[in-house]
């Protein structure tokens, strides 16, 4: 008789969500297969900028996880609070504690725009925070003349692309509109490259395109404080005046993840690079709580469509012990992802950051792309939570 099995997904995002499907499919109902998020609803991290532009409504973008139970695969809806690895458990706010035979950690990265001194006093939108998007929307809208600051505070942060995506499109906003001409959009990053993983070549390219939109770059321009609801001082000693602040916040780590011995100093969760397993049996990380270092200062970026690759690697490892097979996956460092920049178009670029020659490519914008970037979100979030 099949010994049964638990296994504990923590988070519900994409990694969470693609694992649990593809162990459900693979393993027999002799296992248990949990996933716990502190959330009721999933919502992908793209729809944030479809409600800034006016695409999609935020009250008509929140799936309940609880159709996970439709699938076979039990849902509870808790925080997580503590996790013992020597015990093989972990304990949540209200249900209490859960032993696990394998546990995969995806609970992704925590905003916090409270780290910038200012910016929540003085008026600024954190642009990963889906409830703030309609309001933005109106206020970008209602902007007849000034200057729109878009400022990314630190780095790691979520898919990478997506603050230059936003400028794009809130630059399109404001051309349809009508109030283009009399309001300036102004960039500032941290870093000298706009997209520092992608490289010199790419990052020129998504300057280019900056640009050809009339939206200033402003490199190496790491936000220091917001003095008051119109300037911004930033660490090199410049001074930045706005009508209208988008900030797209520090990340940080999960509390009960800073709490436990998985990582060091409150650190990301450090992994191995092909197989996603920590230094405790049967215990793996994925997605955006972990770190995978490329040399240098360069990482994995922090993407959905990594934490889902990863999810694959680690679902079949899970697969290959508890059904007693071999097939050695191995996470391959590709990725991709789509860059909208309005009117119906986006751009596209994908990677390869493990091959022996690595590489990034800037496909120029097409309504190909922004078809397929529509079809990406659908399909998941059919197979997922349907």
């Amino acid at each position: 008789m099949e010994q049964t099995k638990r296994i504990l997904i923590l988070g519900a995002g994409f990694g969470g969500l693609t694992a649990a499907n593809i162990l459900r499919k693979n393993l027999s109902n002799v296992h248990k297969i949990i996933v716990i998020d502190k959330n009721k609803s999933f919502m992908m991290g793209l729809v944030n900028l479809w409600i800034l532009y006016g695409t999609r409504k935020l009250q008509d973008s929140f799936i309940p996880l609880a159709n996970l139970a439709n699938k076979g695969i039990e849902f509870i809806n808790d925080e997580i609070i503590e996790i013992d690895f020597t015990k093989n458990s972990i304990s949540t706010k209200f249900r209490g504690k859960f032993d696990y035979d394998y546990l995969i950690i995806s609970l992704g990265s925590e905003l916090a725009p409270e780290k910038i001194d200012g910016f929540i006093e003085n008026g600024g939108f954190n642009l990963y925070d889906a409830r703030q998007m309609p309001e933005l929307r109106q206020k970008i809208l209602s902007l007849n003349k000034g200057n729109i600051a878009i400022c990314i505070a630190d780095i790691p942060y979520k898919c990478p692309p997506a603050p230059y995506e936003a400028s794009m499109l809130v630059n399109d906003l404001i051309v349809k509109n009508g109030t283009r001409d009399h309001i300036n959009i102004d960039f500032y990053a941290p870093s000298a490259l706009a997209l520092p993983v992608a490289g010199p070549d790419v990052s020129l390219r998504l300057v280019s395109l900056l640009k050809m939109n009339n939206i200033n770059f402003h490199p190496l321009h790491k936000i220091k404080r917001v003095v008051s609801n119109d300037l911004i001082e930033f660490e090199n000693g410049n001074n930045a005046k706005f009508d209208l602040l988008i900030g797209i916040p520090p990340h940080k780590v999960p509390a009960v993840i800073r709490e436990c011995e998985i990582t060091k100093a409150g650190d990301w969760i450090m992994v191995d690079k092909f197989t996603l397993k920590t230094t405790y049996d049967n215990v793996f990380a994925i997605g955006d709580v972990t770190e995978i270092a490329l040399g240098g200062m360069v990482t994995i970026p922090k993407a959905g469509i990594f934490a889902e690759a990863q999810a694959k690697v680690v679902a079949q490892e899970i697969i290959d012990q508890i059904t007693n097979t071999k097939t050695r996956a191995k996470f391959d460092g590709k990725g991709f992802c789509f860059m909208e920049v309005g009117s119906n178009e986006a751009g596209y670029i994908e990677v390869d950051l493990y091959g022996e020659d690595p590489y990034t490519q800037l496909h120029p914008p097409s309504r190909e792309s922004y078809r397929k970037k529509l079809d990406f979100e659908e399909t998941r979030v059919k197979n997922w939570l349907f």
